[in-house]
């Protein structure tokens, strides 16, 4: 649940009371921000314990970091830059993570499909076009039908005329050859976040 502050001198007070070590004004700041983190967080990453994980990290830099605070400016910019942060170090682990760059390849063609015209979601699809151009003709066709079009792999094989099993090999080196291109940078990785963002 989400505590409103009525006005800026009230999250001052909070900040000056946190300064003291007090665990009821964290909590109060902790409630009126950590919603709206974490609703972001989840539909960046994707994955919610990993969106717990990284909220708890969020206000653990807040409680860490109290007796730095301004209370001068308010919490919010500073908090998001935070915020900011913890994604582009999460991206910085996926770059080594096999597991989180299967997973948001399973979800890049929701950024392919999307129809709305913006910078990001067009870079994001060109990112994809370009990972797509550096696989055999062959594993593009099996990449696009099963991961794009959603296709099973029978409907596939079916529709290409190989076995199922045949689909799979080009399935997984149609993944790697996408996995390569599209991870192979910070930039890239924040590309696709940005995109995210600015979709939800």
């Amino acid at each position: 649940m989400t505590t409103s502050f009525s006005t800026v001198f009230a999250e001052k007070e909070l900040i000056n009371q946190m300064k003291t070590d007090d665990p009821v004004a964290f909590g109060k700041i902790y409630d009126h921000y950590s919603g709206a983190i974490y609703g972001k967080l989840v539909k960046l990453v994707k994955i919610t314990a990993i969106a717990d994980e990284l909220l708890q990290d969020i206000f653990l830099k807040v409680w860490e970091n109290r007796h730095i605070l301004d209370v001068n400016y308010t919490l919010k910019p500073w908090l998001y830059k935070v915020t900011e942060n913890e994604i582009y170090k999460f991206y910085r682990k996926v770059a080594l993570d096999i597991k989180l760059q299967t997973h948001i390849l399973q979800t890049f063609d929701e950024l392919y499909t999307h129809t709305e015209e913006d910078y990001y979601l067009k870079e994001s699809r060109k990112l994809l076009q370009d990972a797509m151009t550096n696989m055999p003709p062959r594993c593009r066709e099996v990449f696009e039908l099963c991961r794009l079009q959603g296709k099973s792999y029978e409907e596939a094989a079916l529709l290409l005329d190989i076995s199922t099993s045949t689909v799979s090999n080009h399935l997984v080196r149609a993944t790697a050859i996408a996995r390569k291109t599209l991870f192979q940078s910070v930039e890239i990785a924040l590309i696709v976040v940005t995109a995210y963002m600015l979709r939800n």
